[in-house]
């Protein structure tokens, strides 16, 4: 009998061993995956950059990079629920004497913490082979390593510290809504929460549209002349202080959405 029927850190990693134990094989193939993927790129780049090395030709490198971990990002929490994906797992996963908040948590920070981690990792390797086999292929070239911060810090796409924590607030904003999407549908969670944020996307386009018509004399023209006078304002409300509260506020409400949905598997979707 559970005696916390909240959280118990001790329980807690209990349970986190037990899922490691039961899905090792799992995560070790997919960073596998990724490591592979990356490791392709990077020696694809590298032999395609030879004759012209230098420190522009790596940004080349950190756009893709980044553009890997958002989509896989989006990927693995969609992905975050699969346990739960048939009626025997199902059953079982929720027997485990744990509570649902410690067996949601294990999932959200496996998803989350562990898959940024592991892709750092994965992209250290990647390049640390890129650098062997391009130092076997071309001996008389220096070729540099590749450092995290340039990664983290991408000067094409990153200007600030400020425009980091942004962007990486859009980001856990946009990996929130697959791990909602992975509580709502466990049977193909990222095709049918692509489906309908494509089609929530359109609708809004559609009403966005539509009253910016009835609101502004000229349409589109007066709203964009409003917008860019707004931009140079010093209170502007669509500062990037403002958005990453926003959109830290959109994931955090769309994370316990999820959790109230997970929740509620223990009383509904048993078949």
């Amino acid at each position: 009998m559970i005696k916390n029927n909240f959280f118990s850190l001790e329980r807690y990693f209990l349970l986190c061993k037990k899922d490691f134990k039961e899905n090792w094989k799992t995560m070790l193939l997919r960073f596998v995956m990724v490591y592979a993927i990356l490791t392709i790129l990077f020696v694809f780049f590298s032999f395609d950059q030879s004759s012209n090395l230098n420190e522009e030709s790596y940004i080349q490198y950190y756009s893709f990079s980044l553009f890997l971990f958002w989509g896989w990002g989006c990927v693995f929490a969609s992905l975050m629920m699969g346990e739960m994906s048939t009626k025997a797992k199902r059953i079982s996963y929720l027997m485990t004497p744990a509570t649902v908040f410690e067996k949601y948590i294990s999932r959200l920070v496996i998803a989350v913490v562990l898959f940024i981690i592991a892709f750092l990792i994965a992209f250290k390797m990647a390049d640390y082979t890129r650098l062997l086999i391009c130092l076997i292929r071309y001996p008389e070239l220096k070729f540099h390593s590749l450092d995290l911060i340039g990664f983290i810090g991408n000067k094409s796409l990153i200007v600030n510290w400020l425009d980091f924590f942004y962007r990486f607030s859009v980001y856990l904003f946009f990996q929130s809504l697959f791990v909602l999407g992975s509580t709502l549908w466990y049977k193909k969670p990222f095709l049918k929460t692509l489906a309908a944020g494509a089609i929530i996307s359109l609708v809004f386009v559609i009403v966005d549209g539509t009253l910016i018509h009835f609101l502004f004399k000229d349409g589109i023209v007066d709203f964009n002349h409003s917008m860019e006078y707004y931009s140079f304002s010093t209170h502007n409300i669509f500062s990037s202080k403002t958005c990453i509260t926003f959109f830290s506020l959109v994931t955090l409400f769309n994370w316990t959405l999820a959790y109230f949905r997970f929740k509620d598997s223990e009383i509904i979707n048993r078949i």
